[in-house]
């Protein structure tokens, strides 16, 4: 405040000085002083109204010299108005008030950059006794993030000390962001590489400033597999919005290690939320398995749309407790049911939907665990098959206006007990539909529709590969790997929910039918063993050395690759990004409805026997191969899909679709 008084004074004696040109003449050297004192006392009074000595001087930024400059030009308009009503002051100019406004703004800027220098110069000596312990690291992305970041750097108990950056975009190579310099670009992911080979910057840490998505995908990926292949951490900072941004402390920040799924081998997939909205808001919507893996994101994916009820069943209390409070917590405006419940009864899953009517229901409630159904093929029949026949009966009694069966890649070609129940209930699902399609016409909403979503390994689900891995790599390895061999489709549980939703959303939109099974785009698969050694070189060790991997041999049941298209469906576009649409022949409603009562009383009886052999009996293809384990020429998915015909076009206007048993499923207008 002191130092903002003299610069005030100041300012008038250089104004005035400079308007005579360096020689003074008495007539201003007579006003000067009482000018001065004029200039000092309102400054300071201004200054102090507009909140300048509220503002720390150590923390001086840009947005320190606008409100400097707005309070100094405020000064000089009051000064103005005051020297108009005092005669003794006529000989100063509006020139010399321009120059004095001119002038305040460096001095008293002067002050706190000073007094921010002198701050710096202290955290810098302070800085050099700790560097010893400070993690060496190159950064990612040069967005707010990083910005943010790197001025957090200067509190003195930082661990972390910036060697370099690598910037998203071309052009900048050489230049300095705040004290790093930049050593190439993201696109140019070569030359990055030989620059930090080159600099021998010795970083152990690679820290993503933005989601992998942000950045050129073909770059990063190329960027980050040297990483791991070298040994080098990798992190992602916390997004501003991310409730992850704890502290370590209050000096600290907690760097966010990297996740599976930040590392896809392609960018998380973006819906189209209006058209979710559209459907969800201000309906009766109904989630079986609500506080499972898929079920549980279903559930707060469907909440934020605001629906009317939200009807969450569950089998496992401890599940539908958890998603309860979850919601309650998050969405609590939405109002919301929860029921322990088992979709295998009928009369409880009736009682449920007749209570609440639903408009919309998701059926993600199955058993899924290929080598558990394996062992317990009744207990999979009874929930995947008996089940899922249970909520599609019942969402068509109270006249719901759409069903979404969740199938799974395990499905096709299957060779076990798993996907074969899955199959069958994909099955039912499109027999359904096709009925509502066959009675109503395709420009009839009123009915019931039925849509099955299929898609691979969900990251991070309950039971999944991922938790496993993370669970083996704390406890110090062995990571168990059945086959060298086997591959996988992966997708977020997020990306796998919002696709899900979106498809059904689409096909209600379009009213398209004929039963068809919506396929996510998976992207390419992944070799289960690359993914244990990234997950192993994430960690900062080094696979084979540090964490070893075991490969135990393929389970009952298994296959090395899973398909997403049977050989024996016809592979349409359907119309909505990142997702395909297939189109099986299907099993009329009368065999279904005979072969799945025979199915559930093998199962209730407990003859795992006859429920294989009825399963080989309906699913084509089931039971061709005794054991996918012993197979060494397993189909490939890529060899599989080039088998396929093109996508094709929808029926044509005058044409007829049949049934594999004569019976007419649609006849075009």
């Amino acid at each position: 405040m002191i130092g903002d008084v003299f610069t005030s004074a100041a300012a008038v004696f250089v104004a005035i000085s400079l308007s005579q040109g360096g020689a003074v003449t008495a007539e201003f050297t007579a006003i000067m002083l009482p000018m001065m004192l004029l200039a000092a006392s309102i400054n300071f009074i201004i200054f102090t109204l507009m909140g300048f000595y509220k503002r720390h001087s150590r923390s001086t930024s840009l947005d320190d010299v606008i409100v400097i400059s707005r309070g100094a030009l405020v000064a000089v308009c009051v000064q103005i108005l005051i020297a108009a009503q005092i005669p003794a002051l006529a000989p100063i100019t509006v020139s010399i008030f321009i120059i004095q406004f001119l002038a305040t703004i460096p001095f008293t800027g002067a002050l706190r950059i000073i007094a921010r220098h002198r701050e710096l110069v202290r955290r810098t000596k302070h800085a050099d006794r700790i560097a010893a312990k400070q993690v060496p690291v190159v950064l990612i992305g040069t967005g707010t993030n990083c910005d943010l970041f790197l001025r957090s750097l200067d509190r003195s108990s930082s661990t972390y000390v910036p060697v370099g950056v690598i910037d998203d975009a071309k052009g900048s190579t050489g230049l300095h962001f705040h004290n790093a310099r930049i050593l190439g670009s993201i696109r140019e992911p070569q030359k990055a590489i030989a620059a930090l080979e080159a600099h021998d910057l010795k970083a152990r840490q690679l820290l993503l400033t933005e989601d992998v998505s942000h950045f050129d995908q073909k770059g990063i990926f190329e960027l980050l597999s040297w990483a791991t292949t070298n040994g080098i951490k990798v992190s992602r900072l916390p997004g501003l919005a991310d409730p992850a941004l704890d502290k370590a402390g209050d000096d600290e920040i907690t760097l966010r290690p990297i996740q599976p799924e930040d590392i896809l081998n392609r960018p998380q997939k973006a819906v189209e939320r209006s058209l979710l909205r559209q459907m969800i808001e201000g309906r009766r919507v109904l989630i079986t398995g609500a506080g499972g893996s898929i079920g549980s994101e279903l559930s707060r994916q469907i909440a934020s749309f605001n629906p009317s009820l939200l009807v969450l069943m569950d089998n496992c209390e401890f599940n539908a407790y958890s998603i309860d409070m979850d919601l309650g917590k998050n969405y609590s405006d939405v109002q919301r049911r929860v029921h322990v419940g088992c979709i295998r009864d009928a009369q409880r899953v009736n009682s449920i939907f007749q209570r609440y009517k639903p408009e919309l229901v998701f059926n993600a409630a199955a058993l899924k665990h290929v080598p558990m159904v394996e062992l317990n093929p009744c207990e999979g029949v009874l929930t995947n098959v008996v089940g899922t026949r249970n909520v599609a009966d019942a969402a068509r009694e109270v006249g719901a206006i759409a069903m979404v069966q969740i199938s799974t890649d395990k499905a096709v070609n299957t060779t076990n007990v798993m996907g074969a129940t899955k199959r069958v209930a994909e099955f039912y699902a499109q027999a359904q539909d096709r009925i509502t399609y066959e009675k109503q016409g395709p420009k009839d909403d009123s009915q019931t529709r039925f849509f099955s979503v299929r898609f691979g390994n969900v990251l991070g689900s309950s039971g999944s590969l991922i938790p496993l891995f993370q669970k083996q790599i704390t406890e110090g390895g062995p990571l168990t790997v059945t086959d060298r061999r086997m591959e996988r489709f992966f997708m977020t549980i997020r990306e796998a929910v919002q696709l899900t939703v979106v498809a059904a959303a689409k096909g209600l939109a379009r009213n398209s039918g004929l039963g068809e099974i919506f396929v996510l785009d998976m992207g390419e698969p992944v070799k289960i063993v690359d993914l244990a050694e990234r997950m192993i070189r994430m960690a900062g060790l080094e696979p084979y050395r540090d964490i070893d991997i075991d490969f135990v041999g393929i389970r009952p049941g298994e296959k090395l690759f899973e398909e997403l298209f049977d050989k024996a469906e016809e592979r349409r576009d359907s119309g909505i990004e990142s997702v395909e649409s297939a189109l099986p022949d299907g099993l009329p409603m009368a065999q279904l409805r005979s072969a799945i009562i025979a199915l559930e009383k093998a199962a209730r009886e407990g003859d795992e026997a006859a429920v294989r052999q009825q399963l080989i009996d309906l699913v084509p293809g089931y039971g061709d191969r005794e054991d996918a384990g012993s197979q060494e020429n397993v189909h490939n998915f890529n060899r599989r899909r080039a088998s396929n015909p093109a996508p094709i076009a929808g029926p044509k206007r005058g044409s007829e679709i049949k049934g594999p048993s004569g019976q007419r499923l649609w006849a075009g207008e």
